[in-house]
């Protein structure tokens, strides 16, 4: 009997012993987990230190020494967003000053503790209401371009801390250079030891961040013993606009730049592609008396400041090439719709930069190229011209004489010279001007306008009265 009642004993001691132990275990473990959660835990403060220079917009920046972080509002997270590089000082041979190397839609997600920078496409669309928007998601996974881990949260827990400073010193193509330009360079790879953010800053809408980026590569286009090919980096981070714009539907008969998308949601028998020109937003600033006919200001005006580079005595033929678009602009509606400024000197504006994204500019590059262009970035959701960039080549001018000794020289004497005065170089300057405008607004060549002059004509002093082709947008070759 007394067996018996031992042997139950025996097993209870034994398990009660194993169970406890385990249990045991489990709340050590269970504690060392609290404790090391708790030390990953960073306050605000030990993360973004008494050291920090701050900058706050669109989202806050913070530079502590060579690192950058973002103090992203939560509100912020799943916004589409532009991001532009460009070159802001290049090698010689490597492109110049304020070119754009690319252009992308962007957007932060939060997934648990870490945050995804993805990249958003519009090149096919359904509205969000229609069922097959599920299956036109589901066909356009968007790539994670980088994730970051969150660092900390604000004190008010209203925004959330990354470091970004990888993102901006490691090899991510869309940040760098091209896939032909690292081909012919010889590019093998970023030299993080040599890359690094120098600045960034933040505004309402937009945040800057310089940066000094190094490769090594096999060919470089300068400084060949070197094998390393430096240059600073420009990106922009540019909210689209929050109510978008109603587009305009392209029509190949009119020479606009347009962009373009499939959409799947139209009472179609197929899938339709929908083209928008570019365009720039001016809304009067009195619609009943631009209802009226009457001639009213936009509400933002279209705004190019002339680089700091450019030499003194050409600046105001560059700013009157662009404000001869002025009566265009008045025949549909609108004074004051494009206006041409001098770029603030740095004791006017300290934080005034050409690369910034809230500025228009006719950049002035140093260069034997025999050019000038006027490209643009637009929201690709409706074809919104949000800024511009002009790159006026020194030897443009070069260009512009031979052009005129061809074309006019016979019945021109003002062409007929080795070296043309001041005021005819200002005025074929301000011709040029006015052209690279007009496809920063969003017009393309019109290649068709000089048939209209006969060419008989153009042997005579009828150039001199009428021009050599009837639209500033053609060549005029």
């Amino acid at each position: 009997m007394k067996r018996r009642l031992l042997t139950p004993l025996i097993l209870f001691t034994i398990t009660f012993t194993v169970t406890y132990t385990h249990l045991e275990a489990s709340l050590i473990q269970q504690e060392e987990e609290e404790a090391e959660s708790s030390e990953d835990d960073k306050s605000y403060s030990d993360v973004i230190t008494s050291e920090a220079v701050t900058s706050e917009g669109l989202f806050t920046t913070h530079m502590i020494g060579d690192d950058l972080y973002y103090e992203i509002p939560l509100n912020e997270l799943g916004r589409e967003m532009l991001l532009l590089t460009r070159i802001a000082k290049s090698a010689d041979g490597s492109g110049y000053g304020g070119s754009k190397v690319n252009t992308s839609v962007v957007r932060w997600d939060r997934r648990s503790n870490r945050i995804l920078l993805r990249l958003v496409s519009h090149q096919n669309y359904a509205d969000d209401g229609e069922p097959i928007a599920r299956a036109v998601a589901s066909s356009n996974f968007e790539p994670v371009i980088q994730t970051f881990e969150i660092e900390t949260f604000s004190n008010d827990s209203s925004a959330l801390v990354i470091d970004v400073t990888d993102l901006f010193t490691t090899d991510v193509p869309m940040l760098g250079l091209q896939k032909n330009r690292r081909e012919t360079y010889g590019v093998q790879r970023v030299d993080p030891d040599r890359t690094f953010v120098l600045r960034s800053s933040a505004y309402p809408r937009n945040v800057e961040v310089r940066q000094l980026l190094t490769y090594e590569a096999s060919e470089p286009p300068s400084n060949d013993p070197t094998n390393t090919l430096s240059m600073e980096m420009h990106h922009s981070m540019l909210a689209l606009p929050d109510n978008p714009m109603q587009p305009r539907l392209c029509d190949e008969r009119v020479g606009f730049f347009s962009t373009s998308q499939i959409d799947y949601g139209l009472d179609e028998h197929r899938a339709t592609e929908r083209c928008f020109i570019t365009r720039w937003r001016l809304e009067p600033s009195d619609p009943a008396g631009f209802a009226r006919g009457e001639l009213v200001d936009p509400i933002k005006p279209i705004i190019y400041y002339i680089d700091p580079a450019t030499p003194i005595k050409w600046r105001p033929y560059l700013k009157q090439g662009l404000e001869d678009w002025q009566v265009a602009f008045e025949a549909a509606g609108f004074s004051n719709a494009i206006i041409a400024r001098d770029a603030p000197t740095p004791e006017e504006d300290p934080d005034w930069n050409a690369e910034d994204s809230r500025y228009s500019v006719i950049r002035y590059l140093a260069s034997t190229v025999q050019n000038a262009s006027g490209p643009h970035v637009h929201d690709p959701r409706t074809g919104e011209i949000l800024e511009s960039d002009i790159q006026w080549y020194h030897n443009v001018m070069n260009l512009l004489r031979n052009w005129f000794f061809i074309q006019t020289a016979a019945a021109n004497p003002d062409a007929r010279a080795v070296k043309f005065s001041d005021e005819v170089m200002g005025e074929l300057i301000r011709f040029v001007s006015s052209h690279e405008v007009g496809h920063t607004l969003g017009l393309q060549h019109n290649m068709q306008s000089s048939a209209a002059y006969p060419v008989d004509s153009l042997r005579t002093r009828f150039p001199c009265r009428m021009g050599i082709a009837p639209s500033i947008m053609d060549y005029a070759r």
